[in-house]
């Protein structure tokens, strides 16, 4: 009581690669890494942990400039 609507909810963590058509999205707490690639539907990986308030998530692509 007293909390606020966002209190003991997940975040989401996105990820992506100007060099890459791919863009990734955590799913926090569920343990699902959902990769979009352009207009398709997206693959859904799952982690093996939970990935606690969205985990830590990184994508690139070799000389793709982001570093």
């Amino acid at each position: 009581m007293g909390g606020t609507p966002w209190d003991g909810g997940q975040r989401r963590v996105l990820a992506a690669s100007p060099g890459d058509a791919y863009t990734a999205v955590t799913r926090g707490g569920h343990g699902e890494i959902h990769l979009f690639e352009g207009e398709r539907t997206p693959t859904v990986r799952k982690m093996p942990t939970p990935l606690d308030d969205g985990g830590h998530l990184a994508l690139f692509a070799p000389g793709d400039g982001a570093q």
